[in-house]
């Protein structure tokens, strides 16, 4: 189903924002550190703007989907159910972070749920997007690609000092 309209039954509203608007909501975001003006408008051309309420699923554990989000207003909270089927709280995500880079890269199910918590306004990059910046625009698309390693790298060296700390004791 493709992303408009899935989100749109999820509940979400696209929101109609300038590119200099995404661009500005970019430049403060991590994705967007270390990108001049122009390079930051060329990667706002490949996102879309969706606003959603408390209570709205962004993604669900287990389905596939294809594209990440970034947090500009609100929380969104990162929901991981157990063998038992119970949900636990991984994480939760506020401006400037990101979720959902994982599917959009490797294509796999989700491994969690991402539930918002308070109304939130989110930029959404989806796989055919980003294959057109890979096409159209090769530098920018390794350096957002880069970007979301460096973002993961991060997160994974958080995940195994939990791990480490919980082996432990």
């Amino acid at each position: 189903m493709p992303l408009r309209d899935r989100f749109t039954l999820a509940g979400m509203v696209e929101q109609q924002l300038s590119l200099q608007e995404r661009a500005t909501l970019l430049e403060k975001s991590r994705l967007g550190s270390g990108l001049g003006w122009q390079e930051l408008q060329s990667l706002a051309a490949y996102f879309e703007a969706w606003r959603a309420d408390a209570g709205t699923y962004v993604c669900r554990q287990g389905e596939q989907s294809d594209f990440m989000c970034m947090v500009f207003q609100g929380r969104v909270r990162i929901v991981k159910e157990d063998l038992q089927h119970t949900s636990k709280e991984i994480a939760s995500v506020g401006p400037g972070q990101v979720v959902g880079e994982m599917a959009l890269i490797d294509g796999e199910p989700r491994s969690a749920s991402a539930i918002v918590t308070t109304p939130v306004l989110l930029l959404v990059l989806d796989e055919d997007h980003c294959a057109q910046m890979a096409d159209q625009m090769p530098r920018l698309w390794a350096k957002l690609l880069l970007q979301l390693a460096r973002t993961m790298s991060k997160r994974l060296r958080q995940t195994s000092g939990v791990l480490a700390e919980y082996l432990s004791s």
